[in-house]
């Protein structure tokens, strides 16, 4: 999967790149005709421009000046105040779209049995789990939305919830991941910012409308009639600008579909590797096919981000605007041997039957045993239930970062007791024999499921409990491996929620060797933790070496996780390509003896989440 990865997201960064062509050209054109429309209407507003003909009206370069400046700015600020709101994550986008966050303590049979899934998806992919919202809409949709993995969401239809199996279900979930992991999804906030910019000539229009009308009956009443050019103008710029505005709207469903489609197909082939299971996702589609339902939106902004939905969101007069390839089309490229015929839609009866299952759906094993099914089930219940609850997640985060050292320990427990409360010790106390047995790739994991109940608290309370967090962690002067990896998940996963920081920009590091020094940091901590033994560290540090083809005898610096925490944002900021070849490295010196230490595959784990980058669990045991 990495490679591919890998490759999906260049691809996305270079359709990135068309994104700003086609809008650059998009502007210079709405430039172009908001000029003419300009010249012409100041150019016959007055008696005296009317006298004087077009040589008044046409050619006058400091209207034209003011003109472009005030149309260039108004799409800029347009753009970037869509950009400011889309920066807090994908969680605005769901808001906007009428969607209520399911609570990761829910009871809802439909809704327990999504969130599974979505946990499944994420444990597959070893990516911070996304908090979920459901839309009141009947039609079988599904969305991923959000910046970065760590600030996105999952949202869903009711009508996806009452209209698919558990099989079908999981096909949708893992489309959406695909989008995630492809890098589409940064691309598609984006493209939201910059088509509101296009968009916003054609609202000038509408308000300059409404505007004129006041201005045409004031002129009307007034016993001196020469306003009446001036209400005049203000009309026709009006009705010119909402032309434009409809000519803007055509050019980005233009561009929309001009991005989205292959994308589309993309995501529907990373959905069965996902899942393994082709007839989850193509059984999901050839349901819409057959539903009355179909994936209709109603919400007032499911235009502007119809590109986002696993189907076709609003109705199109023509196929070319489509952000969506034809649903058989779609069907086909999974099934290539489909005869056409569709499933009867399911009935009330049969959604209730499903309805059922869903209820039972951690009692039962599903037909289709992924890894992530497989990583979730391998989990106590007691602790999984437990990170679902918003309240108890603060006591087990807590827990897992319990030493078994008998120096260490205590320390840690009266640095709870202390700066926390009694009662909070006591919760950490109950869940400390659970969690001992479990290998540190268990804690690890139970640390990603507990990030949707973080994001419910209130930005004090959290801010209590990441400084609460960190004392415990450095109550004994020593950072091992699992506290800096859940240290880190929380902060990266978590508190860019509570607290405004700057956005990390993903393209600014294009060549390796622009990071050949923080690399070489990383490798030396990777090929460290190999072996206690000097010589298997020594391999490990070659082969990653050997990976990046440098020279043999180049020199192993010092390497700690506070060294490496500093230099994590420089490493996140490198092109997919570089990171490519970054994590092939890592790789090759963590197996550099054909095997990989519980050790090492938590380092990797860890790594990988911090880095937004895929984690095959496939060569792991459970």
């Amino acid at each position: 999967m990495a490679s591919n990865f890998f490759s999906q997201q260049d691809l996305a960064r270079r359709n990135t790149r068309i994104l700003v062509v086609l809008f650059a050209l998009a502007v210079l054109l709405l430039l172009t005709l908001t000029n003419l429309l300009v010249a012409v209407v100041f150019g016959f507003a007055d008696s005296e421009a009317i006298q004087s003909g077009l040589q008044r009206g046409f050619f006058q370069p400091e209207l034209l000046l003011w003109t472009s400046l005030i149309v260039l700015s108004a799409i800029g600020i347009a753009m970037l105040l869509k950009w400011q709101q889309l920066r807090k994550g994908g969680r605005v986008v769901a808001e906007a779209l009428g969607g209520q966050r399911v609570s990761p303590d829910t009871t809802d049979a439909r809704h327990r049995q999504l969130l599974n899934v979505v946990e499944e998806m994420a444990l597959a992919a070893n990516l911070p789990v996304p908090a979920v919202y459901v839309l009141p809409e009947n039609g079988i949709n599904a969305f991923a939305a959000g910046y970065s993995p760590a600030d996105a969401v999952i949202g869903v239809t009711q009508g996806c919830l009452e209209q698919l199996s558990r099989d079908e279900l999981q096909g949708v979930i893992a489309h959406e991941f695909s989008h995630i992991l492809n890098g589409d999804m940064r691309m598609n906030i984006k493209m939201i910012a910059v088509l509101n910019g296009i968009l916003f000539v054609g609202h000038v229009g509408y308000l300059l409308l409404r505007g004129s009308r006041g201005a045409h009956i004031a002129a009307r009443s007034s016993r001196n009639n020469k306003g009446g050019g001036g209400a005049a103008a203000i009309l026709l710029l009006g009705l010119g600008f909402t032309i434009l505005g409809y000519l803007g709207a055509f050019f980005g469903n233009l561009i929309k579909s001009a991005v989205s489609r292959q994308r589309e197909y993309l995501a529907d082939a990373s959905a069965v590797q996902f899942t393994r299971n082709p007839a989850g996702i193509a059984g999901a589609l050839k349901q819409i096919a057959a539903s009355s339902r179909g994936t209709k939106i109603s919400n007032q902004n499911a235009d502007e981000n119809s590109h986002l939905f696993f189907g076709e969101a609003i109705s199109r007069w023509a196929s070319i605007f489509a952000t969506h390839p034809p649903l058989t089309d779609r069907i086909k490229r999974l099934e290539p041997r489909w005869n056409g015929k569709l499933p009867a839609a399911r009935t009330d009866e049969a959604n209730q039957v499903a309805a059922v299952s869903a209820a039972n759906d951690t009692a039962d094993t599903p037909k289709n045993d992924t890894p992530g099914q497989r990583l979730l089930a391998a989990l106590p219940v007691l602790l999984l239930q437990t990170a679902h609850q918003p309240l108890q997640a603060e006591p087990l985060l807590l827990a897992l970062l319990i030493s078994n050292d008998e120096v260490s320990r205590p320390k840690q427990l009266q640095v709870i007791r202390d700066q926390g409360s009694i009662a909070l010790l006591q919760d950490v106390d109950r869940l400390l024999s659970q969690i001992e047995p479990l290998p540190e790739r268990q804690k690890l994991m139970l640390a990603q499921l507990c990030i949707p109940s973080l994001k419910t608290l209130t930005a004090v309370r959290f801010e209590r409990f990441e400084q609460l967090l960190l004392q415990v962690i450095n109550a004994d002067g020593e950072l091992h491996l699992l506290e800096w990896a859940i240290a880190q998940l929380v902060d990266h996963a978590v508190a860019s929620q509570f607290r405004s920081s700057e956005v990390v920009r993903h393209t600014s590091v294009s060549k390796f060797a622009d990071i050949h020094a923080e690399a070489l940091q990383l490798l030396s901590l990777v090929a460290n933790a190999t072996s206690d033994d000097s010589a298997s560290c020594q391999q490990s540090w070659q082969a990653g070496l050997n990976s990046w083809q440098l020279a043999d005898d180049t020199a192993q610096p010092d390497a700690s996780y506070q060294a490496v925490q500093a230099l994590l944002p420089k490493l996140m900021a490198a092109s997919p390509k570089v990171k490519e070849k970054l994590w092939l490295g890592m790789q090759a010196a963590a197996q550099s003896d054909s095997q990989l230490s519980e050790q090492q595959d938590v380092q990797l784990r860890a790594l990988s989440l911090l880095l937004e980058i895929p984690y095959s669990d496939e060569a792991i045991s459970i």
